[in-house]
């Protein structure tokens, strides 16, 4: 198969000339994913039904509708209407089918949840009842539980039984008669023994278990500690309602991670996975306002010491060198403290550690810097006085910039908020602002 012949433009030939038996054999021939990304570059709702309705077979069409973005299931289903969309939601596991419902408005989901089975609604409807990024809007309520005081023969024939929905099967959990969560049992356990065994005698502690509204990104690190690949979700009475699946939880640190880089950058993961013009302008515009007012409190405040700043013309030329330094250790000091709480290496016990560690790097990176500054602001021909100001200016901007770097971050962790918010123009405008008082301090007190 030539490359040609899956790219969108050869797609777009086909609807356009060719007849629905040209486009059913072009899509025999490619894989779930690639006719998910073609779906995916067309941009009318009609085509991508068009070719969404040639796919062969039911089970191809519900891998293709997975491989999908949420926001092109959500349209997708809108354009294929409640009956259509509805026998292919009911093929979907419940977080699968939750997720695409998440997406539309609650007339729309009230409207495609009709169309489906009584039964199969009623899970789906459990995953909806809580939120997206918690532990229940994350849980798939398909799975296999047996009783503690069943048999091996029992087990199976219960795995039997539920094998048509359960899906993966992974771990058979252990409940007790009120279904609170006993245990687990590993596949290759209940292989090996007897049919008579009391499945007591091979349960085994389960390592982790999330209660149904625990975040996603707390999950995310569970998963990652216990390195398991599915993890059972109880409710406040320790019953079992649900299990999340590693796969799920790939996603979700792909998110997190998305989530993390955008605002870093100033801006929201939804720009990027929704890209246009008006969903940049909403993500980036508060941000930029935020760094475009924090220029006009440093313009202001350097303002301040014009008097003093015109008497030292060789200071002038170093001030971007001074405003840069600081904006750039307080940013690295902030990324790393970001990313180190997302992986969990920031603790109660570690935030002195991680505040210890980054003042000495700074104080050895500003002692360097404000000497080398030094240096050359007397070399070109400035006085020891200017000298002495501009080498005290980026030792006191690069010092307390690595310090609001790391500390603006564990203080809004501590506030229950998005420590990525730091690390991208809040802290970059704190060092403008703060830079700016330090150089007018310097001109203040030596050039005065």
């Amino acid at each position: 198969m030539s490359e040609d012949r899956v790219t969108p433009s050869a797609l777009d030939r086909l609807l356009a000339e060719g007849s629905d038996a040209d486009l059913r054999r072009f899509l025999m021939v490619l894989d779930a994913p690639q006719v998910a990304d073609l779906l995916e570059a067309l941009s009318r709702p009609e085509d991508k039904a068009r070719v969404f309705r040639l796919i062969l077979g039911t089970d191809a069409k519900v891998t293709v509708l997975r491989a999908l973005e949420e926001t092109e299931q959500a349209d997708l289903v809108r354009v294929l209407g409640p009956q259509e969309a509805a026998d292919l939601l009911k093929e979907l596991h419940s977080d699968d089918a939750a997720d695409v419902l998440q997406a539309l408005d609650e007339e729309e989901q009230k409207e495609f949840l009709e169309e489906i089975d009584p039964r199969e609604r009623a899970e789906i409807e459990k995953v909806l009842e809580y939120p997206e990024e918690s532990a229940g809007g994350l849980m798939q309520t398909e799975l296999v539980c047996v009783r503690e005081n069943h048999t091996v023969r029992e087990a199976v024939q219960e795995i039997r039984r539920t094998r048509e929905w359960i899906g993966e099967l992974h771990e058979i959990f252990v409940v007790d008669e009120e279904r609170r969560l006993r245990g687990w049992v590993k596949e290759r356990a209940l292989i090996l023994a007897d049919d008579d065994t009391p499945i007591a005698r091979i349960t085994r502690p389960v390592p982790v278990k999330v209660p149904v509204l625990m975040d996603q990104e707390r999950i995310a690190g569970l998963v990652r500690d216990y390195d398991v690949s599915s993890v059972p979700v109880v409710d406040e009475a320790d019953r079992l309602v649900g299990r999340i699946l590693v796969d799920d939880i790939v996603d979700v640190i792909e998110e997190e991670a998305t989530e993390d880089i955008a605002r870093l950058a100033g801006t929201g993961a939804e720009e990027i996975y929704e890209p246009g013009v008006w969903t940049a302008l909403k993500s980036r515009a508060p941000w930029l306002v935020v760094t475009f007012a924090g220029g006009l409190a440093a313009a202001f405040i350097l303002g301040r010491a014009e008097d003093a700043i015109a008497r030292a013309g060789a200071l002038v030329a170093f001030i971007p060198s001074i405003m840069g330094m600081g904006g750039g250790c307080a940013s690295q000091a902030a990324t790393v403290t970001v990313r180190s709480i997302a992986l969990g290496r920031v603790g109660a016990g570690a935030v002195w550690a991680v505040v210890r560690k980054e003042m000495l790097v700074a104080l050895s990176l500003a002692l360097t810097v404000g000497v080398l500054l030094w240096a050359a602001a007397f070399w070109i021909g400035g006085t020891a006085t200017i000298a002495l100001a501009a080498g005290l200016a980026i030792f006191g901007t690069v010092a307390l910039g690595t310090l609001f770097g790391v500390a603006t971050p564990l203080l809004l962790q501590r506030l229950g908020a998005d420590a990525a918010v730091a690390a991208g123009p809040f802290v970059t405008t704190l060092n403008d602002v703060l830079g700016s008082l330090l150089i007018l301090l310097a001109c203040t007190l030596l050039l005065t």
